[in-house]
């Protein structure tokens, strides 16, 4: 014979409780008033008798999926892996499951995600990929489910945004080359239509012209923000009649590339060309040498993503604290110098 079903009520028998207070200690209500051994009896009934949730029998019961969609644009793309272990760690505390989509950098598919997150009736979502088709973000603003937008400005599509404060990462980065006494720096950036391609070429740009260096055309090499492509851009450069001294990459993936490159020259870094990536992805610390990179602090943005998005869609005062619709929080990142940097050698 199969085994019946054990439900809350069975877990409140051998709790000897209600079965409301075994519904709110399971959920991890707060507001519950409880002594701790009543809540601890509660979860060693629950776990005695093997007690498994009807999640959607909940969720048609308060019309709520605990459910949160995560765009991201690749899989392989290691900036979006601090970012999703914010986002879990907060999603774990409150009692959300996450469900990743990768948009594989196709605004069609991105789109389609958007959808899925309607379908399936999902409580809210967190584009961190820019890859959605503008007619589905421009729609956004007419939605009931709560989203969080990543890296691009929200402000015209009516939901919650978070970006890095882009220029001042730029910033650090030009200061500290030129402080080693570089003149001649190049930069390998993203693509320029991106929203942070633009943003880190400008801020390049702009450093230039504020300490009286020449801008120069065949030192900005774009990328496609793959090694290979990354590489091919940094043997350009070195090939130059006069080539850099340093180089900024656009993040570190492309530094990588870049770092390869150098070494393939029989270049060593950064006795002969100092490197500078962007986003202290997980690898930064672990290649050779280490890589000196900005901080876009990812998992704080992971986490502040999480905690908005949680707050509007259970409707927490405090929400409006941490960003309403057609606001924009900008993160202040860090400067991270390791041994890819150096002065420069006369």
């Amino acid at each position: 014979m199969p085994k019946t079903k054990v439900t809350i009520k069975d877990v409140a028998r051998e709790a000897d409780v209600n079965p409301s207070v075994v519904s709110r200690v399971l959920n991890k209500d707060s507001t519950l008033k409880v002594r701790e051994e009543t809540r601890e009896r509660v979860w060693e009934a629950a776990a005695k008798l093997n007690y498994r949730p009807n999640r959607m029998a909940k969720m048609l019961r308060t019309k709520k999926s605990k459910m949160i969609a995560v765009l991201i644009s690749k899989f392989s793309d290691l900036y979006f892996t601090a970012i999703l272990e914010g986002i879990v760690w907060v999603a774990e505390e409150r009692g959300y499951i996450i469900s990743v989509f990768s948009t594989e950098e196709d605004r069609k598919k991105g789109s389609k995600c958007i959808e899925t997150v309607y379908e399936y009736g999902m409580d809210g979502a967190i584009l961190a990929s820019s890859y959605v088709e503008e007619k589905t973000l421009q729609q956004l603003r007419y939605s009931s489910v709560p989203m969080v937008m990543l890296r691009r400005s929200s402000r015209e599509f009516g939901v919650m945004g978070m970006l890095a404060d882009e220029l001042a990462g730029v910033s650090m980065v030009m200061e500290h080359l030129i402080g080693l006494g570089h003149q001649k720096i190049a930069h390998i950036s993203g693509e320029l239509f991106s929203r942070s391609g633009l943003k880190r070429f400008e801020g390049y740009r702009k450093a230039l012209y504020e300490n009286g260096i020449p801008y120069r055309v065949e030192y900005v090499q774009e990328s496609d923000q793959t090694e290979k492509g990354s590489y091919d851009a940094m043997m350009r450069l070195l090939e130059l009649e006069d080539p850099p001294t340093a180089v900024f990459a656009f993040n570190d993936t492309v530094a990588f590339g870049a770092m390869s490159a150098i070494r393939d020259k029989g270049l060593r870094i950064p006795d002969d060309i100092s490197v500078v990536g962007h986003d202290n992805t997980i690898l930064s610390e672990h290649t050779y040498p280490r890589l000196t990179t900005v901080d876009s602090r990812m998992k704080d943005m992971g986490e502040l993503a999480a905690k908005m998005l949680i707050d509007a869609i259970e409707g927490k005062e405090n929400a409006g604290e941490r960003g309403e619709p057609e606001c924009d929080i900008k993160i202040e990142p860090r400067f991270v110098v390791r041994e890819s940097t150096g002065r420069v050698r006369k």
